[in-house]
């Protein structure tokens, strides 16, 4: 069981789980391994980012107690609007009147097979169904800041069913001749998922404490298509693929190792001529030390080298290869296309990979080294939500567009720190250095940007060829060939460039793990330390705030001042530009804020941040459980503290942000804050023992 409140009001999470499991022998030659697992989890979520909780406590007055949200009949108590929908909701209004939930109960089934009719094969079955249903609703309330006064609340219920099977079937034969060591695996692998989706939204709520669907008007309820004009069926979404593959090992001496594979797979998401397609990978190895065993005379005790070349095929989500035709309930009726074009000629991506690698340990190992190098070059990219001219009769596109290319190295340094009978300190450093590139896109896309990651104002994840994928193009400051601010000799603001331009790029110079495990007797201490150094965050809340007049910026609006720059004035480019000497105050010229402060102006570069991710103190029982050992053998207590410590120079509340959640597509919406919270510092007691 597990209960966690969040530090937000209204905002919780419990788990109930319950897992079976057996391993049983059949006669000589056959072994199961059934498991079953049930888990029933319970999600109440508060509104976030625009008009969220957060947003709303930050721009509230600091002289209005938020704790008196709702007056003497429980209506919201505005500050002073006469139409309650028309002012921003109290953070503890918006959390208690806005309510939602998720409730899954999900059951999961697998089957382990192991045959061994022969010393020099085996057979291996692996066999597993997941069930789930989730039903969740989002309330809004009637006089909610979210809803209009026509609309007197707003409900939506939805429900998912989901079915999965797979399994997959593997032989395996293992042969020495003489110093070669051989191996040969077949298998085959299927995949079968399907999901279920009802919705509906209605507005005039009867009653602010019911979330069932007929809580709302049945005159105002939009459903999805199958449920309004297939007799109440789900939207459907399924996805099956079938694959064959095998692999061919041959070592020599158990010092150099050669492995081939190809996988040939087919998939119901691509068309027809599409739909398989096959990819090979192979690799080598050598352990140097045992081929030249000179080697081992010196504080080398170990060394080994290796290579691995591959090719690979990403899929896409169903149905991106069909356009959909729905009802045209207007006037003249017939059918017209949804919004999303879909593609009838998608391909699958491919991913071509590169990597080099050597591991090596020194002084009987005590320090060992494990070092790697990948390029990976990925074309014909699936593209989804992709906009273009809406010339084209759509809004969102999916197609295969452009290529990237994506290279890297990590480094794992371990070492012994000391090894005594009581006390023994082992460390370890995880070093990580990526750089990317968009190799080409199509000739009339000069940026590509992922729609998920425009949460406010002119900002966005955007590229184009010849820069990182990670980057953020945004509105910036005008400025002439030395890169300074241009300035209007009229008011003496920033002249605004409000073109999407690269103005900064989310990607980190280098990241660094650092874990540590001490021991004393029975006691143990291990922490994780987390090092990253560079990249860029768009701070939407400060943007937000200060647009708003909360943000520490403009504390100082009464202060005149000078915008470093140089007058727009014709003079600009030239070798004596006109230095702006025009005084300013914010205060009697609000468009110094709200109309001459661009996006780029919030893109805080250079963010660093050196974290403790967790550390954890446990004791180790010993003799200790003697009066218990005939039904117990292991116990042990232990205390885990998350994220209790952090550094960093950002200016926002938490320098690991992500703007949407890990659903969105592409890099994702890393270093995109609006209205994020800081990672919560938690503590976890609990006790292992094993009978």
């Amino acid at each position: 069981m597990f209960d966690q409140d969040g530090f937000i009001p209204a905002n919780g999470y419990k788990r109930y789980n319950l897992r079976i499991s057996n391993s049983t022998k059949i006669g000589k030659y056959v072994d199961i391994a059934p498991a079953f697992s049930y888990a029933s989890t319970s999600n109440n979520k508060v509104l976030r980012g625009a008009s969220g909780y957060l947003l709303n406590l930050l721009t509230w007055p600091a002289n209005n107690d938020i704790r008196n949200y709702v007056d003497a009949n429980g209506l919201k108590d505005p500050l002073f609007n006469a139409n309650p929908n028309g002012e921003i909701d109290n953070p503890f209004y918006n959390v208690y009147k806005n309510p939602g939930e998720d409730k899954t109960n999900r059951m999961t089934g697998t089957l382990g097979i192991n045959i061994k009719p022969f010393e020099w094969l085996t057979v291996n079955g692996r066999f597993g169904y997941d069930y789930y249903r989730t039903e969740g609703y989002q309330q809004y309330d009637s006089m909610s800041f979210y809803t209009t006064r026509a609309q007197k609340g707003v409900q939506r219920n939805y429900y998912t069913n989901y079915y999965g099977y797979n399994h997959t079937i593997t032989a395996t034969a293992r042969k020495e001749f003489g110093k070669f060591t051989t191996r040969l695996l077949v298998g085959t692998m299927w995949q079968d998922y399907e999901t279920q989706t009802w919705s509906i939204n209605g507005n005039n709520l009867k009653s602010a404490s019911r979330t069932d669907s007929a809580n709302t008007d049945p005159a105002t309820r939009v459903i999805l298509f199958n449920q309004q004009f297939r007799n109440g069926e789900p939207n459907y979404s399924i996805n099956r693929q079938f694959a064959t593959f095998g692999e061919a090992m041959i070592g020599w001496n158990n010092a150099i190792f050669f492995t081939y594979s190809h996988r040939f797979e087919e998939s119901s998401i691509f068309p027809k001529q599409f739909r398989k397609y096959n990819y090979p990978a192979a690799s080598i190895s050598m352990i140097l030390s045992d081929l030249i065993p000179e080697i081992k005379n010196s504080p080398v005790s170990y060394w080994k080298i290796r290579g691995s070349l591959a090719n690979t095929a990403r899929s896409s989500s169903p149905y991106a290869n069909q356009s959909i035709f729905l009802f045209n309930t207007g006037s003249g009726g017939g059918f017209y296309y949804d919004f999303t074009n879909a593609n009838p000629n998608l391909q699958p991506e491919r991913q071509n990979t590169f990597e080099l690698g050597t591991e090596f340990r020194l002084f009987k190992n005590r320090l060992s080294v494990d070092a790697t190098y990948y390029n990976t070059s990925n074309k014909n990219l699936i593209v989804q939500n992709f906009r273009a001219s809406y010339g084209t009769g759509f809004v969102l596109n999916t197609l295969n567009v452009g290529s990237n290319n994506n290279q890297g190295v990590e480094l794992v340094v371990s070492l012994d720190a000391i090894k005594g009978s009581d006390f023994n300190w082992k460390t370890r450093f995880n070093f990580n250095k990526m750089w990317n590139e968009i190799t080409s896109l199509p000739p009339n896309v000069p940026e590509f940007y992922i729609s998920d990651t425009w949460l406010y104002g002119n900002a966005r994840g955007g590229g184009a060829v010849g820069l990182p994928t990670t980057t953020i193009t945004a509105y910036g400051y005008e400025r002439n060939k030395d890169g300074k601010i241009l300035i209007d000799p009229a008011n003496g603001l920033p002249v605004n460039d409000q073109v999407f331009k690269v103005r900064g790029d989310r990607n980190a110079n280098f990241t660094l793990g650092w874990v540590n495990n001490l021991s004393y007797k029975n006691w143990t201490l291990s922490m994780l330390w987390d090092l990253k150094v560079g990249g860029d965050i768009f701070n939407a809340t400060d943007d937000y705030l200060t647009g708003m007049g909360r943000s520490m910026r403009t504390a100082d609006r009464e202060v005149p001042r000078i915008v470093d720059g140089i007058l727009k004035d014709g003079l600009e480019n030239t070798d004596n530009p006109t230095i702006n000497t025009i005084v300013v105050t914010p205060y009697y010229n609000n468009a110094y804020y709200n109309l001459n402060m661009p996006e780029e102006e919030f893109i805080q570069k250079d963010v660093n941040w050196f974290r403790l991710r967790d550390i954890t103190v446990a004791y180790q029982f010993g003799n200790n459980i003697r009066p218990f050992k005939k039904v117990m053998k292991s116990l042990s207590i232990f205390a885990t503290v998350t994220d209790p410590i952090l550094f960093t120079n950002y200016t926002g509340a938490d320098p690991q942000v992500n703007g949407t959640t890990a659903g969105s597509r592409g890099v994702g919406s890393f270093g995109f804050d609006y209205g994020n919270v800081g990672m919560p510092i938690s503590v976890n007691v609990g006790l292992r023992t094993s009978f």
